[in-house]
Parts: C-alpha cells; sequence; structure tokens
C-alpha cells in the first residue's frame, strides 16, 4: 500500500475513539425518581462529611484501581468476580499534606468470601491534590 492510504487508514481507527461517550451512572426510571420523597433537610443522626478534596482523591484513586471498564476474566471465580466490583471495597482517606491525600482501599469485611486467597487485596495511593495526579501506589 502507497503512504496515504495508510495514513488514512491509521487516521480512521484513531478517530473511532473520538466518538466513545463519557461515563454517565445510570438512573432509576422516571416513575421511580417520583415516587422518592426526600425528606425535609437532611435527616438526625450520624452523618459523614467528606472535604471535597477527599471526595475527588477517591475518585481519582478508583478510577486507576478499578477502572470502569475492567471486566473479570471468563474462567474467574465468584471470589475474583466480587473484588471487581469497587462496591466490594472500604475506602480510608487521610491529608497526608496540604497537597498530598492518602487513599487506601481494602475489601470490606465479609463482602467476598476471599475463599484460598491470602494476598493483600488492597491498595494505597498517594494523590497530589493541586495538580490532580497519583504520585504513588503501594499494592
Amino acid at each position: 500500500m502507497n503512504q496515504p492510504t495508510l495514513l488514512l487508514m491509521a487516521l480512521s481507527l484513531t478517530g473511532c475513539g473520538l466518538f466513545q461517550r463519557p461515563f454517565r451512572p445510570e438512573h432509576a426510571p422516571p416513575a421511580e425518581a417520583a415516587a422518592f420523597q426526600f425528606p425535609l433537610g437532611f435527616p438526625p443522626g450520624e452523618h459523614t462529611f467528606i472535604p471535597s478534596t477527599h471526595s475527588a482523591a477517591v475518585q481519582l484513586a478508583m478510577d486507576d484501581f478499578l477502572p470502569r471498564d475492567a471486566r473479570p476474566p471468563r474462567n474467574a471465580t465468584p471470589d475474583e468476580v466480587c473484588l471487581m466490583r469497587r462496591e466490594s471495597y472500604d475506602v480510608l482517606a487521610k491529608n497526608l499534606s496540604e497537597d498530598v491525600v492518602l487513599v487506601a482501599f481494602t475489601p470490606g469485611k465479609g463482602v467476598c468470601a476471599l475463599e484460598g486467597l491470602t494476598l493483600d487485596l488492597g491498595a494505597t495511593y498517594a494523590v497530589d491534590v493541586r495538580g490532580w495526579r497519583i504520585l504513588a501506589v503501594q499494592r
């Protein structure tokens, strides 16, 4: 093939990536959403305040730890499938400094059976909250 044809083919393949839709969470059907009643004010009791830098750092680290498009292998065990779900992990976040938030992921207690798995399955991330990048990962 000649060079212009190869260039055109390469450009057309990269163009497909431009048409991917960004992730959007699923919403309940309109009838179900309309039936939900928000309480007046926030309900009394124990609350968890999550600073904006922590919530963004957790999201950034989780997107690296378990990307949204990650899928378990075809022959995955039930434990492996469980560990590929984001809701299977507890999260701990703490400011290390003004610029760095540590984010740790550990499997939730009793969430996955974890039969025969003896590896440390979590990870700790150091997230730069000024430049919004991952500084380091400890697995």
